[in-house]
């Protein structure tokens, strides 16, 4: 118990001090409390700049990626399609664009009180407790565990990051906005890699739609997924599913929307056992079109396609530790563990134990 009341107490002094001091960079930097700019602000940062992979490298590869396309069989008339959307898309200098990826992991939560059944006379000493609500549910195959939801956020540019944690997901982005003006990094591009859950793509627009160098990228791992997902609940035959799903994901991964969207009217309806989950996906590709680029080019010119970082993050600081069979925790103790993990990810821990700070300044990959 003495080991748990001081780590959940350590835990929680280092979210007091990111949030007390992201206050306080927010406020020197002209932001206010909802990370907003100020017109003289905003100002300097349009006048930023931001660097590109050189034209002659983009074109180079982009006729690579046309040969690659004529190989598999897509058209003349849809190769260039293809060619022009992703010819009008930004190719950045990786060592010069900061990429951040924002995701939620959750754990189970623990109960505050453990009922027991009343002993009665006759029963053996080992009381076995009444079957509740959530025992009828999981044998029923459905989930009514209660969670706790921590949002961790990555922050990578080249070979440095840096790892972000918190309760919610507005409080995160105030931690990030605060990262990124302590490191005078928002006079360059910002590239947001998520998955397409709407709610975090909404908030994160929200949150830069300020900004005139900021583009929202679908992680490439969640759009495959989504699709699985969707076309297993509408297709009645697993044969059908990876049939469409393999087309859909070819024109995908070339960025190509359109003919993404055109094909699932193709779909006959024979073949449906659910049209609703075919219409979500329509939904899906005209909510998202402008965050899919063509993930082949940008593979080929050495960029990143997916939110790899965050999830790689999720798991160092919270699920490795926390999401153990038969373990639950309480907000504060799950909030808390997770922000001393992260404190160790980020190589503070020295520094908080002697002097209580947390420099906001990258770690190299490597040393981390």
């Amino acid at each position: 118990m003495t080991l748990q009341a001081n780590a959940q107490r350590e835990g929680t002094g280092v979210v007091d001090f990111l949030e007390h001091h992201s206050h306080r960079v927010l406020a020197k930097h002209g932001f206010n409390g909802d990370g907003q700019p100020t017109e003289a602000v905003l100002g300097e940062v349009t006048a930023g700049t931001d660097r590109r992979q050189k034209a002659e490298v983009v074109e180079e590869q982009l006729a690579a990626v046309a040969e690659e396309m004529a190989q598999r069989g897509f058209s003349p008339e849809q190769i260039d399609s293809a060619r022009q959307r992703a010819a009008g898309a930004v190719y950045e200098d990786p060592a010069h664009c900061t990429t951040v990826s924002v995701d939620d992991v959750d754990v189970k939560k623990q109960k505050a009180h453990r009922e027991r059944a009343a002993a009665k006379p006759g029963d053996s000493p080992a009381i076995v407790p009444e079957p509740t609500p959530a025992d009828a549910a999981r044998k029923a195959g459905k989930s009514s565990r209660p969670r706790v939801a921590n949002t961790v956020a990555r922050i990578e540019q080249g070979s440095k990051r840096f790892t972000l944690s918190a309760g919610s997901l507005g409080q995160v982005l105030r931690f990030v906005l605060a990262f990124l003006l302590h490191n005078e990094l928002l006079g360059g591009r910002l590239h947001l890699f998520t998955d397409g859950y709407r709610s975090l793509q909404d908030t994160l627009s929200i949150c830069f739609a300020w900004h005139p160098r900021v583009w929202l990228v679908l992680d490439w791992y969640h759009i495959v997924k989504k699709f699985k997902q969707d076309l297993s609940r509408a297709c009645g035959a697993r044969e059908v599913r990876n049939r469409h799903l393999r087309m859909l994901v070819r024109f995908l991964w070339y960025g190509m929307v359109t003919e993404a969207q055109q094909y699932l009217d193709t779909i006959p309806a024979a073949q449906l056992k659910d049209p609703a989950s075919i219409e979500r996906l329509r939904n899906y590709l005209e909510r998202n079109a402008p965050s899919i680029p063509c993930y082949a080019l940008r593979r080929r010119l050495g960029l990143r396609n997916g939110s790899s970082g965050v999830e790689s993050a999720n798991n160092q600081v919270t699920a490795r530790r926390q999401k153990r069979n038969g373990m639950s925790w309480s907000k504060a103790g799950s909030h808390a563990l997770t922000a001393l993990s992260v404190l160790v990810c980020n190589g503070c821990q020295d520094i908080w134990v002697r002097e209580h700070i947390i420099p906001l300044r990258f770690v190299d990959k490597k040393a981390a």
